[in-house]
């Protein structure tokens, strides 16, 4: 089925809220702690870690919650009437600083944080759910993909470039705090209002997390492509982590970092514009791996430029362009494995299937800022110090060749994901034979 501009639109407006939110307490929240609040970096290490913990296990149960969803509205979209203002309230309750004993902050800003992600949760499962229910076209399904995506670029740029020239203009974080939190709802309310649940699956009986644990596990569409995923993200993130040590002590470049701040992202967009052509001739899986092999190339070829600033920000641009082509698609293919899951079992399930993904963005998050951790200290590095010789030859080939070699070895699993456009076409039309039958048993 066909989505309108309308639809993509209203939908992709919700990640653009979204990402406010999101962008903005993953970027500035530590340092209002330690900077604004008055808390230790390592209280604020360990707050991260613990509420991490417990966000990888809550996404799994809020897609069990969702796939038992029936309302009015349908299964996703009443999430989002609700939910963003919670969430809102929380992001603004994060950036208060009542005056209280340096304890009781440590307290409030565990009970704040925490409460932020399982709200974050309750929002972003069902919202990237129902990408599977707008539409079951997997064309028109990169379209539904691209919009948001794109729009989380988008929300993430403004985010980047307005906080801290918000925060000194007005001289608070609340105030700055409640602007985000307002725009976030506002856009998700254009959501709920716009986009309706075109693909609806009745379900009498109970959805219990042994069917969940069932639907990922005989998912080997899913689980492949998750596997790609994770290497991918875990790459990204942790070389990322290394982004301002490579400038300052490598390139001693540190003043050029925020432009390569904005080269690494912007790029993506243009990216993502070609996903629909390349993927309509070679199809998702092509696309994918075409998109992951020009991002690890991009960065083994880093290694060659050395400090030669102009090929160096020629190559960052040509690997996000990459990033991009490869992020969208495989955004598209997760959708496409709710259907696979349903013919598989029986069950549709794309809260569940939904939040393997999220599940798996936020390990990917912990691993690889770990990684980066360890990694710096195990080359030697000394703050705020010339670097040894040896030290600085790893953080070249930490930033490039070893990174890019990952990304290549990300394809690997995809070599044997079967669910290609002719096969996911088979299946969908099992599949709505099966729901015509058993419409006519009911009757």
């Amino acid at each position: 089925m066909k989505v309108s501009s309308k639809t993509a639109l209203s939908y992709g407006l919700g990640s653009l809220g979204s990402n406010f939110i999101w962008v903005f307490i993953l970027s500035y929240l530590m340092l209002f702690y330690t900077d604004y609040f008055g808390i230790s970096a390592a209280a604020v290490g360990t707050l991260f870690l613990v509420a991490r913990v417990w966000d990888a296990f809550m996404d799994p149960i809020m897609g069990v919650i969702v796939d038992n969803t029936k309302s009015k509205w349908g299964k996703f979209r009443p999430y989002l009437l609700v939910a963003p203002v919670i969430m809102a309230g929380l992001t603004v309750l994060c950036f208060l600083q009542p005056h209280i004993s340096p304890a009781a902050k440590i307290i409030y800003a565990y009970v704040t944080y925490i409460m932020w992600g399982m709200s974050y949760s309750v929002v972003d499962v069902p919202y990237w759910s129902m990408t599977a229910a707008i539409t079951d076209d997997p064309k028109e399904r990169i379209k539904v993909v691209m919009v948001p995506r794109v729009m989380a670029i988008i929300g993430g740029l403004v985010v980047s470039v307005f906080t801290l020239p918000l925060v000194k203009a007005l001289n608070s974080w609340f105030l700055v705090s409640l602007i985000y939190a307002v725009l976030c709802v506002v856009f998700f309310w254009i959501t709920f209002f716009n986009v309706k649940e075109q693909v609806n699956v009745t379900r009498n009986e109970k959805f219990t997390f042994r069917d969940a644990f069932r639907v990922i596990k005989l998912n080997q569409p899913l689980l492949l492509l998750l596997l790609t995923m994770l290497i991918e993200d875990i790459v990204t993130k942790f070389r990322g982590g290394f982004g301002i040590y490579y400038f300052k002590y490598y390139l001693h470049a540190e003043n050029l970092f925020p432009f390569f701040s904005l080269v690494s992202v912007a790029p993506v967009l243009i990216g993502a514009m070609f996903v629909p052509m390349i993927s309509k001739r070679l199809g998702k899986k092509k696309t994918t791996i075409i998109g992951l092999v020009g991002y690890g190339v991009s960065y083994i070829a880093l290694f060659f430029v050395g400090k030669s600033m102009i090929p160096f920000f020629t190559l960052t641009i040509v690997g996000a362009v990459f990033f991009g082509i490869a992020t969208i698609t495989m955004s598209s293919m997760i959708a496409d494995c709710v259907e696979y899951s349903e013919w598989k079992t029986g069950k549709r399930a794309e809260g569940t299937v939904f939040s393997t993904n999220t599940f798996r963005s936020k390990l990917a998050g912990a691993i690889g800022g770990g990684i980066g951790a360890y990694m710096l200290s195990g080359i030697g590095y000394i703050p705020n110090h010339t670097q040894s010789g040896t030290t600085l030859v790893w953080m070249q080939l930490l930033f490039t060749i070893i990174p890019g070699i990952l990304l290549l070895f990300s394809v690997v699993p995809l070599i044997k994901y079967q669910l290609t456009e002719g096969n996911y076409e088979k299946i969908l039309s099992e599949i709505k034979m099966k729901r015509e039958s058993n419409i006519a048993k009911a009757q």
